[in-house]
């Protein structure tokens, strides 16, 4: 994506003359950076495997990326279709889990995808569903709602408590991440725009910060969301009131998982 580059990397990029070459975070070699740096991560995998064992029927991972929550829904005995707008992401995804029979893998944008099959369990990690804008939302809620079996569940996670308000303020720390050596440090910058309702994230290997030499920026655009807000906008779309639980974390982030059904009138069957 053009013209992400928070104000704190340009002016590091420039104090030693370097030139930065943009990297969406979800694409080409960007999904190499976000599979070590968020592959380890085991949080909210013991919440979703215990919606899996309470569903009926084949399990829908929306936005699956690499497969954090695939993978060990498959290997529990589920069938799983991920769907991924990044066909770079997928294929870390299906290296995992070559040609296993209870996988399908489709590149497809959340917003719009069309599957021909209804799901006991629909599930959104890593609170993916904050790089939609509220019209992107709108139409992820109408399209859960045709791929969802009649008593399905739709699932997914937020920011809350300490970890929402980090969203809300400028950051520049630098963050060890496993690297094919050991760890490298990389430079993480968060720029809040619109007031608090959007922020942009940079990742920059430190190492890489040379004088006159390109430095590759992953970059990311996100949405700050609330559940509250999250929750009336699945009632107004016509799911139940959502419940919402803590997700335990061994880091200590503070993440909240919003469980909700399809309250509305019942639709015919297909995509």
């Amino acid at each position: 994506m053009p013209g992400l580059i928070t104000e704190a990397v340009r002016e590091r990029l420039d104090r030693v003359g370097a030139v930065p070459r943009e990297q969406d975070l979800y694409d080409g070699a960007g999904t190499d950076f976000y599979e070590r740096l968020v592959g380890p991560d085991r949080a909210e995998i013991r919440e979703v495997l215990a919606l899996a064992r309470g569903a009926d029927g084949p399990v829908l991972d929306v936005a699956a990326g690499s497969g954090r929550l695939t993978i060990p829904l498959v290997r529990s005995g589920r069938r799983v279709t991920a769907i991924d707008l990044s066909a770079d992401m997928l294929a870390h995804l299906r290296r995992a889990l070559p040609d296993h029979p209870l996988l399908d893998c489709v590149v497809a944008d959340m917003r719009d995808f069309s599957l021909k099959r209804r799901f006991a369990l629909v599930v959104i990690g890593a609170t993916s569903i904050t790089l939609l804008d509220r019209g992107g939302r709108s139409l992820l809620y109408a399209n859960v709602r045709r791929h969802l079996a009649v008593d399905g569940v739709f699932a997914f996670t937020v920011a809350g408590g300490a970890s929402a308000a980090s969203l809300t303020v400028p950051r520049d720390q630098e963050i060890k991440v496993p690297g094919p050596g050991g760890e490298e440090t990389y430079l993480f910058s968060q720029q809040v725009e619109e007031g608090g309702q959007a922020r942009i994230v940079n990742w920059l290997r430190a190492a890489d910060l040379a004088d006159g030499g390109e430095v590759t920026v992953l970059t990311s655009r996100l949405r700050v969301l609330d559940h509250k807000v999250l929750a009336r906008e699945l009632v107004d779309a016509g799911f139940a009131e959502p419940a919402v639980s803590p997700v335990r974390t061994h880091r200590g982030d503070d993440i909240v998982l919003l469980t909700t059904t399809w309250a509305g009138p019942s639709e015919s069957e297909g995509g």
